[in-house]
């Protein structure tokens, strides 16, 4: 007998979406069969008629935990990972932070002792960030990271000295030791693409001129700051080989510089935010605008539809949260350009946003949903096919999503540990309103119903191409 069947949604590949019934049994996907085709029998069905089935959404980047300045210290994992799965995702994947001697292995193994003892909701996977000036000791431990089942470093070509996110810039010459590492040992190279010597130009320009208050963060942090960084960044992946992964693009000018990389065949990846794709520059100008900033700042709404565009078009791969919680007094203290604060609570909302705006308003098809939220992630992380589809032998990490429900979005309703949300009135449609985890059902029709702290450490393997 199984432990689980959903009967009658339709099952959402990247490829396809078609009437299956699927069974699950001790954690795993063990049945996939046309609707009714087969007498199955399950401890509980699941009437899915009307919803889509989906593979549990993972999130690629968040920060939970870390503390990067006094007043930039994020929510724990065990109010970001319940408030995951409330908004339909099943896996997260956040950040071990090396800095100064630390070596690189003992702050992975420091990050993962910490999520255990968070014990979250749902299911993690790890990052690594490298960060100021690594020794060459600390990439020599890259092949171990790797073999311990963390195959992405991230590096950072801004944030020098003491911004407000702390001291997290590494020069080109140690992210291009990251690449020959990565390339060499089957890895990914992960780069937030600012470059800080046009940040520092355009912030001292504000500052004689008097307009360095922080809704002007968008002059100080413009277009082509961002546009620099990334083309560095291709040569260096073109010219050593290793796969690169460019966090958080919020400019058309970066996807741009992506679609004519992959022209090249540079084996270079695409992330947005749900964030950069629901607000613009125009948003600093309303009050306390400054909490809608995140790191690279917001750009102009043409630049959000050519995010938009991107993710349609195969050229962006993927659509994260960045999810760095932090309180409504934290996040407004920055009243200046150049120690404005960035990160949001979006982990809860990152699922129901896509459907809603992508899907239902014909942006992105529900597959390309599908991918861009789930299994592109899985794939390029080296999960995949573990997590990231429904398929026989994968875990059941299943979402179902009602396409008609509606909900309007209200910080009481939330399940982060904030005490604001930019999302505040936004109207979702289409929201998930079942989530699995491993065949366990955690939440059903906004009410949690399932077990506790049952999330675990996956182990990520090379990526694959999406």
């Amino acid at each position: 007998m199984l432990d689980v069947l959903i009967r009658g949604g339709a099952v959402v590949t990247p490829a396809a979406t078609e009437r299956f019934d699927v069974g699950v049994k001790d954690g795993r996907i063990v049945a996939f069969a046309e609707e009714n085709s087969v007498d199955l029998h399950a401890a509980r069905t699941v009437d899915a008629r009307g919803k889509y089935v989906i593979p549990g959404g993972i999130d690629a980047h968040v920060h939970f935990n870390v503390a990067l300045s006094p007043v930039m210290r994020a929510q724990s994992a065990t109010f970001g990972g319940r408030a995951a799965a409330f908004g339909g995702t099943t896996t997260f994947i956040d950040f071990a932070l090396q800095k100064g001697e630390l070596s690189l292995v003992r702050a992975i193994e420091g990050k993962q002792e910490e999520l255990k003892r968070d014990k979250p909701d749902i299911d993690y996977a790890l990052h690594a960030m490298i960060t100021g000036k690594a020794t060459l000791n600390i990439l020599d431990e890259i092949p171990a990271a790797i073999s311990g089942g963390v195959s992405s470093f991230k590096t950072f070509t801004t944030f020098s000295g003491a911004s407000a996110s702390g001291s997290m810039y590494t020069d080109d010459g140690r992210i291009w030791g990251v690449m020959q590492k990565t390339a060499k040992h089957g890895g990914i190279t992960m780069v937030h693409c600012e470059d800080d010597c046009i940040i520092e130009h355009c912030v001292h320009k504000l500052y004689r001129e008097g307009r360095q208050q922080a809704q002007n963060i968008r002059e100080a942090r413009p277009n082509l700051c961002e546009e620099a960084a990334v083309s560095r960044m291709l040569l260096l992946s073109r010219r050593t080989g290793s796969p690169l992964y460019i966090v958080h693009v919020s400019s058309a000018e970066a996807v741009e510089a992506i679609a004519e990389a992959r022209g090249k065949s540079t084996p270079v990846y695409g992330e947005s935010l749900h964030n950069y794709l629901a607000f613009c520059d125009e948003d600093y100008a309303k009050p306390n605008g400054v909490i809608y900033h995140n790191y690279p700042s917001l750009k102009s709404s043409n630049d959000r539809s050519a995010l938009w565009e991107g993710l349609e078009s195969g050229v962006l791969d993927v659509a994260s949260s960045d999810d760095f919680t932090i309180p409504f007094a934290s996040k407004t203290s920055g009243k200046e350009v150049d120690n404005a604060l960035g990160g949001h609570n979006g982990i809860e909302t990152r699922m129901g946003y896509l459907f809603s705006e992508g899907v239902k308003k014909g942006r992105i098809s529900v597959n390309r949903f599908v991918e861009v939220a789930s299994t592109s992630v899985a794939k390029l992380f080296g999960i995949y096919p573990r997590k990231g589809v429904i398929a026989i032998g994968s875990d059941a990490d299943i979402v179902l999503i009602d396409p008609n429900r509606k909900q309007k979005i209200a910080l009481a309703d939330l399940h982060s540990n904030c005490d604001y949300s930019i999302w505040d009135g936004w109207n979702f449609e289409g929201i998930p309103v079942l989530t699995m985890l491993r065949g366990n059902i955690l939440v059903e029709n906004g009410q949690w119903i399932g077990s506790s702290g049952i999330g675990q450490f996956i182990a990520s393997r090379s990526p694959e191409r999406p």
